[in-house]
């Protein structure tokens, strides 16, 4: 969903460590090149996927008023490619950021199926990996917000492969993932 106001300042400040500053730009460009060479490596694959400690990432941590951020995964979806299943994570939160590329999220809203999914499309910023400021608008352009419970899956663009940065509430070992059963 587009993020409301409320949720604007943690993702001002997650935005601002993904692309304002070097030290995990250079830790999430190493794990995409990684991600990279894991797709190229399998051809029928639609994406690969890592978790990243999140301590390598934010520098203290989050204030008490502010959700937490617990978990941090990188995926990689091929070009027009999509998720083979809707999924929703029970217990948490999922903010994702297009880091390279551009895709849809199809997203459902609260209390409902997985049958009736509308999409969204996001964006990597404008300016690229450079700088970690961003307006509001460029916020809303990139960022996209998956409450807990809410069925969703992504679709790459056309153009290129599609990387995202989803910071999670629950933590690796807590989150409770549910994909779609196959009909």
């Amino acid at each position: 969903m587009r993020p409301d106001p409320d949720s604007l300042p943690l993702l001002r400040r997650l935005h601002g460590r993904v692309f304002g500053c070097e030290e995990v730009r250079a830790v999430l460009a190493a794990a995409f090149a990684q991600l990279a060479a894991s797709l190229e490596a399998q051809p029928g694959a639609r994406y690969t996927m890592t978790v990243i400690p999140v301590d390598r990432l934010l520098e203290d941590p989050m204030p008490a008023e502010e959700d937490p951020v617990r978990m941090c995964r990188l995926f990689l979806l091929r070009r027009g490619a999509r998720m083979a299943a809707p999924e929703r994570h029970r217990n948490s939160v999922q903010r994702l950021v297009s880091w390279r590329g551009a895709g849809r999220i199809h997203q459902g809203a609260p209390g409902e199926g997985p049958d009736d999914l509308r999409p969204r499309e996001i964006r990597s910023p404008r300016g690229g990996l450079s700088g970690g400021s961003a307006t509001d608008r460029e916020l809303l352009a990139c960022w996209d917000v998956v409450p807990a419970g809410v069925w969703h899956f992504p679709e790459a663009g056309e153009g290129r492969d599609w990387a995202t940065v989803t910071f999670h509430s629950a933590g690796e070992d807590e989150i409770v993932d549910e994909l779609r059963e196959a009909r």
